[in-house]
């Protein structure tokens, strides 16, 4: 149902309309007509749901924003309206603070927004950083897993320290960060109650060239800047290549110890915000590149916030990226003798249930009809870019790759099955999607999933955990696996269980996700009580189907038997370096053959 509603205008210091107490009821959009006719910041707030907003013109949706996924945060969205066009906004509750009832919901139209403030106390920081730990020793299955007790108790003695002397929200995450990262798990989570770009100042003082990390060189990811494309940068503003991708890697989260996706990731999708938060902005970017084996010094003014957004938008490196993820999952012919099966992310099914899951299903066994009418005999099963979904998905496929029923865990288990510090827990669209609106609801979804007590965890039903058979058909000849540092979750369950289990011979990157062990299944969401920072993790505990392998340690991602290195002309010509190393064995396979 949506209600439209008018806006009384209510004149503020820096603000040309406002709007507070209006209600927002579970499932209801509220529309709003923005009164400024010329470029404003629209803030949209609530105390007690997660917004999102829309943006149409003359009826035709042109964004819809969701950057500050915490409760109690803000959307704000710079508006820029065109002259004789007509713009809505519409509104809508994403989560829910504890309970799905009516929200609050504030508007405001300001000419400006204010950069990162300073009015939270040492002391309030400090006690966020208890409530934090509280939290996770109440409620994380995963926090010694890979870390001992007395190595969490140090890191957060030396957390406490520095939130000491924290003087503002940026000091504080950063040492928050650090400590989520440290426990091990990709399914953690905490960030910002507003996206962190909102904190950040509005003058000319972004970096005015893009960053990739290739093999642990950051090269010049942009066209139509000063420095060109594929140059090496050495350092910037003083600091260097290696110690940026250092600093950088504590945002980002892994399974165990694994690294190749925390020091990438973040010159990917941290650049519009993280970046600024460990580096600051400058009026002046001082850079040392090398370029054609000649190091060279420029200074380069910084540019707005949205000049860069639009640089970041336009990587080169995104035109390879978005051709590899362009379809969910595809099958093609890479060569004689030689398909491929592409799946680059396992969220497009919500279960067995889902016709989509029967489409796929479909879809798999006309492979099969392929493979087994053209007499196929080598198989790529290329993984990268995936980050995971429903675990009915990644089952559905091993069953056409192996020959011995398997499961989906030896074992899971969680710390509980009544949630722990409720008056601090969110609602998220995970638990609305399943008809749980509250924390009683939350708790009887909690005991059908985990039932069984046993010296203190809560273990996953039989009945959740049935072993799978193969099926009547599956696949005998060679197999490849692609995995890059992003599979994650499903995705590297999936492929953990063809690295145990297959012939596959393992092209890539270590992966994000672990090939023993992760945290998994279902994630809790808390709020700080002070900073309104937001924190999860994934509850249950998941030992995993797979084997004892001499090149897999605990604590590492999937490994691969061949790993991929990039040229600095194969990234300017956006070759598929994994590609490239399948065809290489197989002419030298061929070549034996003869």
């Amino acid at each position: 149902m949506t209600k439209p509603f008018i806006i009384p205008l209510l004149l503020l210091i820096n603000t040309v309309y406002a709007q507070s107490n209006l209600e927002l009821k579970p499932r209801d959009t509220l529309k709003y007509s923005p009164q400024s006719k010329k470029p404003t910041w629209i803030s949209v707030q609530s105390r007690n749901a997660n917004l999102a907003v829309s943006i149409f013109q003359d009826g035709k949706k042109i964004k819809e924003q969701d950057d500050s996924r915490g409760i109690n945060s803000v959307e704000r969205i710079y508006y820029a309206p065109e002259k004789g066009k007509k713009y809505e906004f519409r509104i809508w509750a994403k989560s829910y603070l504890q309970n799905s009832k009516t929200a609050g919901v504030s508007i405001t139209e300001t000419k400006d927004i204010p950069i990162l403030d300073g009015h939270l106390t040492p002391e309030k920081f400090v006690e966020d950083l208890r409530t934090f730990r509280s939290i996770r020793e109440a409620a994380n299955s995963g926090l010694y897993v890979y870390r001992s007790k007395k190595q969490i108790d140090s890191i957060y003695h030396k957390a406490e320290e520095e939130v000491k002397s924290s003087k503002n929200l940026f000091d504080f995450y950063k040492v928050i960060a650090k400590v989520t990262g440290f426990e091990g798990s990709c399914h953690n989570y905490t960030d910002f109650p507003n996206h962190a770009s909102y904190y950040l100042t509005q003058k000319p003082e972004y970096l005015p060239i893009t960053l990739k990390n290739i093999d642990g060189r950051l090269l010049q990811d942009s066209k139509d800047v000063k420095i060109p494309l594929a140059a090496e940068i050495l350092s910037i503003n003083g600091i260097p290549a290696k110690e940026m991708i250092e600093r950088f890697a504590k945002y980002y989260f892994s399974d165990g110890y694994s690294m190749p996706y925390k020091e990438t990731t973040g010159f990917e999708r941290g650049m519009l915000d993280k970046f600024y938060i460990e580096f600051g902005t400058h009026k002046n970017y001082e850079i040392s590149y090398k370029w054609n084996n000649q190091v060279h010094q420029v200074t380069l003014p910084g540019i707005q916030l949205e000049g860069f957004k639009k640089l970041q938008d336009s990587r080169h490196s995104l035109v390879a990226d978005k051709k590899l993820l362009a379809e969910k999952y595809s099958f093609t012919k890479e060569g004689e003798n030689l398909y491929r099966l592409s799946v680059r992310g396992f969220d497009f099914a919500t279960g067995k249930e889902d016709p989509a899951y029967n489409k796929f299903s479909v879809f798999l066994d006309q492979m099969m009809d392929t493979l087994e009418k053209e007499k196929i005999d080598n198989l790529i099963i290329d993984l990268r870019g995936n980050t995971g979904g429903t675990g009915a998905l990644y089952e559905k496929v091993f069953s056409y790759l192996t020959q011995r029923p398997f499961r989906d865990s030896h074992y899971a288990y969680t710390k509980f099955n009544e949630v722990p510090m409720d008056d601090k827990l969110i609602i998220t669209n995970l638990f609305l999607s399943n008809g749980v609106t509250d924390k009683i609801g939350l708790n009887a979804y909690l005991k059908q999933l985990y039932p069984k007590q046993v010296q203190g965890k809560y273990y996953w039903g039989d009945d959740k955990n049935p072993s799978i058979l193969p099926n009547e058909r599956t696949f005998k000849g060679q197999l490849y696996l692609l995995v890059d540092q992003r599979v994650a979750s499903a995705a590297s369950h999936l492929a953990s269980l063809i690295k145990s289990y297959t012939n596959a011979i393992v092209i890539g990157k270590e992966t994000v996700g672990g090939y023993y062990e992760h945290n998994g299944h279902l994630p809790l969401v808390y709020e700080l009580p002070n900073t309104g920072i937001q924190t999860g993790f994934s509850i249950v505990h998941v030992i995993q189907d797979a084997q004892n392998l001499p090149d897999q340690k605990r604590g590492q991602g999937i490994m691969p038997h061949i790993k991929i290195q990039q040229t600095d002309q194969e990234f300017l010509d956006g070759t598929d370096v994994y590609l490239k190393k399948v065809f290489e064995i197989q002419k030298q396979y061929n070549k034996i053959q003869q």
